[in-house]
C-alpha cells in the first residue's frame, strides 16, 4: 500500500471514530435528559453529567473593582467569601454522595491561582488549575464582541461590553440549599 493511501486510511479511520464517539455522546446526553434524578444510584458511574438545573439569562457587564485583589491584606477572605457553604459540593443520592458543581471547580481554581502569584510558588495543582480553566474557557467559547482600544493597540480590548450569562446565582442557591437539606454531611 502507497504511503498517500495508508494515511487516507487511517485519516478516514480516525474521522469515522471521532464522529461514532461525538454519536454515541450525543445519544447518551439526550438519555440522560429524559432521566430524572431519583432514577440515579449516585454509585460508581451512575450519576448524571449534569445537574438538570434550569438557569435564566442574565446579563453582565464585566468591570474593574477593588475587590478579589492578589496581594491586599483581605484578598484571600475576599476569595474565600465567593463559596457557599459545603464549598459548592452537592450531596446526591441514598448515599449522600458528593459532586463537586464546575462553577465553584473554577472559581477555586482562580483562588489556587492568586495564592500561587501571592506566595510566587507554583505546584501541580496550579497547573492543573491554569489548564483546567484554560479548556473550561474554550468550552463556553464566549462570541461576546469587544471593541478595540484603538490607543493600546490592536490586542488590548474593552472587556467591560455587555454579555449574557446564565445566572450562577440560580448555582448559589441549589449549592446553599443542597447543604442545608443534607446538613453538609460527613466529609
Amino acid at each position: 500500500m502507497s504511503p498517500n493511501i495508508a494515511l487516507i486510511v487511517v485519516g478516514t479511520f480516525c474521522l469515522l471514530t471521532s464522529l461514532s464517539s461525538v454519536f454515541v455522546a450525543v445519544l447518551n446526553s439526550r438519555h440522560a435528559q429524559h432521566k430524572g434524578l431519583s432514577e440515579y444510584t449516585f454509585l460508581g458511574d451512575d450519576h448524571p453529567a449534569h445537574y438538570p438545573l434550569e438557569l435564566e439569562t442574565v446579563a453582565l457587564t464585566p468591570e474593574n473593582t477593588v475587590h478579589y485583589r492578589i496581594y491586599t491584606a483581605d484578598a484571600a477572605a475576599e476569595w474565600e467569601s465567593i463559596f457557599p457553604a459545603g464549598g459548592g459540593f452537592l450531596r446526591l443520592g441514598e448515599s449522600q454522595r458528593p459532586l463537586g458543581l464546575a462553577m465553584f471547580h473554577q472559581l477555586h481554581c482562580l483562588a489556587r491561582l492568586r495564592e500561587a502569584m501571592n506566595t510566587r510558588q507554583s505546584t501541580e495543582h496550579v497547573h492543573h488549575c491554569l489548564n483546567y480553566l484554560r479548556q473550561t474557557i474554550l468550552c463556553d467559547a464566549n462570541p461576546t464582541l469587544e471593541p478595540v482600544i484603538p490607543i493600546l493597540g490592536v490586542r488590548s480590548v474593552n472587556a467591560e461590553v455587555p454579555r449574557l450569562c446564565r445566572d450562577w446565582t440560580a448555582v448559589y442557591r441549589l449549592a446553599e440549599e443542597n447543604y442545608r437539606m443534607t446538613k453538609g454531611a460527613s466529609r
